[in-house]
């Protein structure tokens, strides 16, 4: 494919068809640029992404698009690749002309990316919490902070009892940004750290890791990383005998649990995450519910799977992103200005408000302590 992700290609060739790109300035044109993981190992995160910002597109071109004309996604596959981010980040400046991006996805390709999107004066949308967005920059997050999912586990951690911790992470960026919190605030909450192994995201097995904890003797073990890495930690804590609570950090939980920890799922398996994944659980009064089942109901409908919190992000982010072309047109400053006032947007974590101070658009009350058990999503303390 050539990098450029154009999905009438045989992979995604039932969700998007790209169309010539011409002059943005000659035509007015509504051009959307998306960067993201949409194969390979972070795929868990930029393939819902892509589907749900394509929903948002679809949905707004059925009715018209913008003032009669229809809104163009061009989407680039990053392969969770640095490198790959900023020559994709670029095309879509100087070749596509696109008004707004949505992504990058992980914290290292938005790092290799952002002194290119504030160059251009572009607004990057991006899909993750952990690089913290500067006041009256181009870049935003729906995101509530990293700092206090890991709060929220930690807390959880402690009303459980524990006080002797274990820590298992993945060595990329993310996985090193979650150990440092860990590091940093266990000591706040009574628990001590008491043994910590590392491990590759692409690793197959972690068993030599485990086993190293397990005679540590912790009263918990906290896993930071996401995607397959997940399964390959579960389906050897369940073989080595663990009883004791297996905390997944935020970044870890997806839609794909019921299928990846088929049959490998610990007895306490438990995380921070977000109203979006026990919806049904949410009384009906709650502000997030009814925005979420719709979200819900509409990703089954087009794709036939369960929709995530990633695939919601993609769905409001793409929403925002409309929206502010409709009110200001293309022109990117005034699209930033438009997004820093953007109050109570009903999204599918929480509801996103952004200021010209504050670009991180939920607050950090969005986390919910959640269980994974019997194949289904539960809320727990």
């Amino acid at each position: 494919m050539n990098g450029r992700t154009k999905l009438m290609s045989a992979i995604y060739g039932a969700l998007l068809a790209v169309p010539m790109a011409v002059s943005g300035a000659a035509a007015q044109e509504y051009k959307i640029g998306l960067v993201s993981s949409l194969t390979g190992p972070g795929s868990f995160i930029g393939d819902p992404f892509l589907k749900g910002a394509k929903m948002a597109i679809d949905r707004a071109n059925a009715a018209g698009g913008i003032n009669g004309k229809k809104i163009e996604l061009i989407a680039y596959d990053s392969e969770a690749s640095a490198d790959k981010t900023l020559v994709f980040v670029k095309k879509l400046i100087n070749d596509d002309k696109v008004a707004v991006m949505l992504g990058p996805d992980f914290s290292g390709t938005v790092r290799a990316s952002l002194p290119t999107i504030e160059e251009a004066k572009i607004v990057s949308l991006y899909n993750t919490p952990i690089i913290e967005p500067k006041p009256e920059s181009f870049h935003f997050t729906p995101w509530p902070s990293e700092e206090t999912g890991y709060r929220v586990a930690l807390k959880s951690l402690q009303a459980r009892g524990v006080k002797r911790l274990a820590v298992i992470a993945t060595t990329d960026l993310s996985g090193q940004s979650g150990f440092n919190w860990v590091n940093k605030l266990h000591a706040e909450y009574g628990i001590t750290l008491i043994a910590s192994e590392r491990m590759e995201m692409v690793d197959k097995d972690v068993t030599a890791q485990l086993t190293k904890i397990k005679a540590a003797r912790p009263d918990a073990v906290f896993e930071i990383g996401s995607g397959a890495i997940v399964a390959v930690v579960c389906k050897a804590y369940v073989r080595l005998g663990f009883t004791q609570p297996l905390m997944l950090s935020t970044g870890a939980i997806s839609a794909t649990f019921p299928e990846l920890l088929k049959g490998i799922t610990p007895d306490t398996l438990i995380f921070a995450t977000y109203n979006l994944l026990v919806v049904d659980t949410l009384p009906d009064t709650h502000v997030s519910k009814k925005p979420i089942q719709d979200f819900l109901k509409l990703y089954k409908a087009t794709y036939g799977k369960d929709g995530d919190q990633y695939g919601g992000s993609g769905w409001d982010l793409a929403q925002i992103a409309i929206d502010a072309m409709r009110k200001v047109g293309t022109e990117r400053v005034k699209i930033r200005d438009h997004i820093q006032t953007v109050k109570n947007f009903p999204g599918t974590m929480a509801p996103i408000t952004f200021s010209p101070k504050q670009h991180r658009g939920t607050a950090d009350d969005a986390f919910i302590m959640a269980q994974f058990k019997d194949g289904k999503f539960m809320l727990t303390k």
